[in-house]
């Protein structure tokens, strides 16, 4: 899913179409006013039938992570493991 930004007044000129473009589920529209987010539109979330189906992926895109971290990378180095405290089967 995408993320647009759009003045209030760019917004409403065109609000048709950018709800159009929301319906369709693909695109969050932040709105900024003098250079700030004042409000967020989403799509509506799609009706849940319960089954497995309905939660298969449907945290997708939803996880942000903090400017400067990076997932992929180990939590601590190899020195830093050696303070961890071992246990019996060690």
């Amino acid at each position: 899913m995408s993320t647009r930004q759009l003045t209030v007044s760019d917004f409403a000129a065109h609000c048709v179409d950018e709800l159009s473009v929301i319906e369709k589920g693909d695109t969050v529209v932040e709105l900024i006013r003098d250079g700030k987010v004042i409000a967020t539109i989403n799509p509506t979330p799609k009706k849940n039938t319960g089954t497995l189906a309905d939660y298969i992926g449907s945290g997708t895109g939803t996880v942000r992570f903090a400017p400067g971290v990076d997932p992929d990378e180990p939590a601590f180095s190899p020195e830093e493991w050696e303070d961890f405290p071992r246990g019996k089967n060690d």
